[in-house]
Formats: C-alpha cells, structure tokens, sequence
C-alpha cells in the first residue's frame, strides 16, 4: 500500500468548524475493526468508529477527518438513524507501525471540536475498555496484517472456548482451521466447524431461511443439546445457530 504523510498538527480546526462546535456531540470511547473494511482486506486496514449524536454532527465530524487527515483512506457515516437516535462515523486507515501517531494526531484535532481529551478504546476482541495513549493503542491493537490475523485467530479460540465451556463437557479443543472438537465422557467426540462467534442479534441476520423442522433436523438439534448443555438450538440453512444469552455461534457439521 501507498504510504501516507502527515501535516503538521497546526491548523487541524477546518473552514466551517471551531474550537468545541461538537462539544457534547461526540462520545469519548470508539472502537477498533469492529467493522468490516470497504477499502481492502481487514488485516491491512484498521476501522475506527465513533459515534455521533445526532446526523449533522456526524457530517461534521466526518468531513473534518476527510480534509484535514492524509492518513485517512475513507470516512463515511452510518447510512441511516441507529436505533437510539445516534449516527456512526467510520475512519479507515492502513495498518502499519505508524498507526499509533496516525491515531494519536486524529484525536488531537477532534479533541478541539468537541472540548475534551480524555478519550477510550476497545478493540473488537477484546471486550475490556482502554484510556487511549499511543502506547497503550500499539500494545492492544495489532499493526501488522500476520499479527491481526495471529491476534484474532488467538482470541477468537480463547471466545469460542469460553462460550461452550459451561461444565457440560470435558474438553474444547479448536484448530487453527476452525474446526471445534468437543469430548465429553462416556460418548464419543463430537467436531464441526465454526463459522462465526458474536452478538446473537448480528449473527441471527446473517441465517435469513426458515427453521429447518424436518426429522433428520430435530434430531440433530436434539443431540446437540444433550451433548453441548443447555443452549438454544437451532437449524437454518444447513448450519445450527446455538444461543447462549447475548452470545451465539454458527456451527456447520456434515457428518453424523
């Protein structure tokens, strides 16, 4: 990819825009990937999100990061109102070892509009909130395409463990292919591969098709639940959704 250079960090407040004119209009703590890319693979760009409360702030902001950021490879907002009212601004910027000071100086300028600069972070795999400092981002989010991938290949194991392990079964081991091997005593081990871990209300939109009720289905789901432990199960599309509170899964298997 291109390498980008920075301005100075003179002169960040853009024609239209002054000093605190989004004050109380931006909220302090973004995120990091936890939207997809639309310039090019997830582990060469990072996606930052912040929201925004209301439309016209949204604009704003977004508009501020497009002129005033060569760094920045695309800003867009949210397509539409989000249920609580509020609209996303999407940042996407190369990953590489000057993602730091990139970020670093982004929030130097919109920290002048919006009046503050105490600022915190999540990364999409980590559910644990950081005070932002260059530091601390470079430690928490990965900056080169083979750590992104090593990084989330190692939290997304360390997840779906976490989300089966509850005392139903003996062992959950997942290889690096995805592929979830359970054992459990006395029964012989059971493997499917996993398709996707996240919030149920996301992964629930991706299996569109009717519950599968046939007998072969009801069956399958039925063994499922007595060898996983008490999870809500269902078959869509060849795949089983399986529920555990706000959390899910999309499992496929296709050998019984």
């Amino acid at each position: 990819m291109n390498q980008y250079q920075h301005r100075s960090k003179d002169n960040k407040i853009t024609e239209g825009l002054r000093r605190e004119d989004l004050k109380d209009m931006i909220d302090h703590i973004f995120t990091v990937d936890q939207y997809q890319s639309k310039m090019g693979k997830d582990e060469d760009i990072i996606v930052l999100k912040f929201r925004a409360f209301g439309k016209e702030p949204a604009i704003d902001l977004m508009e501020f990061i497009e002129r005033g950021y060569p760094c920045v490879l695309d800003a867009d907002i949210s397509t539409g109102e989000e249920r609580d009212g509020n609209y996303s601004v999407f940042v996407e910027l190369e990953r590489n070892k000057q993602i730091g000071k990139d970020v670093e100086d982004l929030l130097s300028g919109i920290s002048q509009l919006c009046g503050f600069d105490k600022w915190r972070f999540r990364w999409y795999k980590d559910h644990e909130g950081h005070d932002f400092s260059k530091e601390e981002f470079l430690k928490v989010v990965p900056t080169t395409p083979e750590e992104y991938n090593k990084k989330s290949n190692s939290e997304e194991i360390k997840e779906t463990i976490e989300f089966f392990n509850q005392g139903a079964l003996d062992d959950i081991i997942v290889d690096e292919h995805r592929y979830i091997t359970f054992k459990k005593m006395f029964s012989e081990s059971l493997k499917a591969k996993l398709i996707a871990i996240g919030e149920y209300n996301t992964l629930k939109q991706v299996l569109q098709g009717p519950l599968q009720l046939d007998e072969a289905s009801r069956s399958q789901v039925v063994y499922l639940n007595k060898y996983l432990g008490n999870y809500d199960i269902n078959k869509i599309e060849g795949h089983f959704l399986i529920r555990n509170g706000t959390r899910a899964v999309i499992l496929s298997k296709e050998i019984w």
